[in-house]
């Protein structure tokens, strides 16, 4: 089979461009971690602290040992910025960076709660979602749905703790069986700051949020 030289030229071109943009990607990934894990450490004021790479450079998962919580987990997943090939269909299916934050409370609270922002492609996965109530409500220009046990009221206080970053929260969960409090946020490199201010709320206003939840 003869390839022709446009063919073989476009091949060669495409090679190169490849060639090119891995390490930039690479780059910037490496970039965005590193400025992630340093404002967590400013936000969070960590007694101690652990990162385990996801993939090279596609994050990291860090757990700290803050006071107040058991430990506190955040898993930090990029886009493959280093695969051309690869990122536009991320783009395609909505795929951003996101931080997913879990801290786990010295105290059970009193139920199950669950707030996701309205409009998803996917929906969150919420296993024992047949036995939950549902309300939706408004709150700081973000339209969310509420999944509750008893009594919606302590989520529409979570939202008001949550202030003006509620609108970066795509999922929020607190669950009574492991005593945990999640927190999913799709973080563009813009908004590392606010996304890390606002986990570090949680942390520095603890009594608050004990009072709610």
């Amino acid at each position: 089979m003869k390839v022709s030289k446009e063919v073989f030229g476009a091949l060669i071109g495409a090679s190169l461009v490849l060639t090119v943009l891995y390490p930039l990607g690479h780059r910037r990934n490496l970039k965005l971690a590193k400025r992630m894990a340093a404002l967590l450490e400013e936000q969070l004021q960590p007694q101690d602290q652990e990162y385990t790479w996801l993939g090279g450079v596609m994050g990291f998962t860090g757990e700290f040992k803050v006071p107040g919580f058991r430990k506190v987990m955040v898993v930090y997943r990029l886009l493959p910025r280093q695969s051309v090939l690869w990122l536009p269909f991320h783009f395609l299916t909505g795929d951003r960076d996101t931080v997913q934050a879990l801290f786990y409370l010295k105290e059970p609270p009193s139920q199950e709660i669950h707030m996701v922002k309205r409009g998803l492609l996917s929906r969150p996965k919420i296993y024992n979602l047949a036995s939950l109530k549902e309300k939706r409500m408004k709150r700081r220009g973000s339209k969310v749905r509420v999944l509750y046990e008893r009594d919606p009221d302590p989520a529409e206080r979570l939202a008001d703790f949550l202030g003006d970053e509620l609108p970066l929260v795509r999922h929020l969960a607190v669950t009574k069986e492991k005593g945990v409090l999640y927190l999913e946020l799709p973080l563009p490199p813009s908004h590392l700051e606010k996304g890390a201010s606002l986990l570090g709320r949680v942390v520095h206003r603890r009594p608050a949020l004990e009072k709610v939840i």
